[in-house]
C-alpha cells in the first residue's frame, strides 16, 4: 500500500512538472498588445542574467550588479505606430537594491510621479521602483504625448509586478 501511494505521488509530481508552462516568465511582466491603449509589443521580451548584463547596457552594468540585480527583462514597444520605446525591468535581490538605483538617478529636469512606491518622469523617460523591481521606460522620441503615454504603460507594468 505504501509503495502504491509513493508511486502515485511521484507520478503526480512528474505530471505537474512536465505540464504546460504558464506565461509567468518575462512575457508575464509586460503588457501585451492591446492591454494598454495605443501600445503594441514589437517582439517577445528578452532576459539578461546579472553576469551578462554588460551585453545589454555596456558601461552601466556594474552599477546594477553592485546594487544586487539578479536579471533584467526588456521589451520593445511602439506607441500609435509612431514612437518606439523600450521597457526594462530590473529584478533585484531585494527592495533596497531597487531603491538604491532609483535614488542614484539624477532628479534634474524630472518631476515625481505617483507610480509604484516611488517614481520620476523625465520628458521621454520614466523610472520607478516597486517591491524588488526597478523599472525604466524610454521613448526614442520626445513628443507632447510621450510622457503621458509612458505613464500609462508604466501603470500597466506596475500592475503586473504586484
Amino acid at each position: 500500500m505504501r509503495t502504491s501511494y509513493l508511486s502515485a505521488l511521484l507520478i503526480g509530481v512528474i505530471a505537474v512538472s512536465c505540464g504546460p508552462k504558464s506565461r509567468s516568465g518575462p512575457a508575464g511582466l509586460f503588457p501585451q498588445t492591446g492591454e494598454v491603449p495605443g501600445w503594441s509589443l514589437k517582439e517577445e521580451p528578452r532576459t539578461f542574467e546579472a553576469d551578462a548584463l554588460w551585453q545589454y547596457i555596456d558601461g552601466d552594468a556594474d552599477r546594477y550588479v553592485q546594487a544586487g540585480v539578479e536579471r533584467t527583462f526588456t521589451a520593445e514597444y511602439r506607441h500609435l505606430d509612431k514612437t518606439d520605446a523600450v521597457a526594462d525591468i530590473y529584478a533585484m535581490k531585494n527592495s533596497g537594491g531597487a531603491r538604491k538605483i532609483l535614488e542614484s538617478e539624477s532628479q534634474a529636469g524630472s518631476q515625481p510621479v505617483s507610480l509604484g512606491e516611488a517614481g520620476r518622469l523625465y520628458g521621454a523617460s520614466l523610472t520607478f521602483r516597486q517591491r524588488h523591481y526597478f523599472v525604466r521606460l524610454v521613448a526614442y522620441e520626445e513628443t507632447p504625448q510621450a510622457a503621458q503615454a509612458l505613464v500609462e504603460l508604466g501603470r500597466a507594468i506596475a500592475g503586473k509586478l504586484r
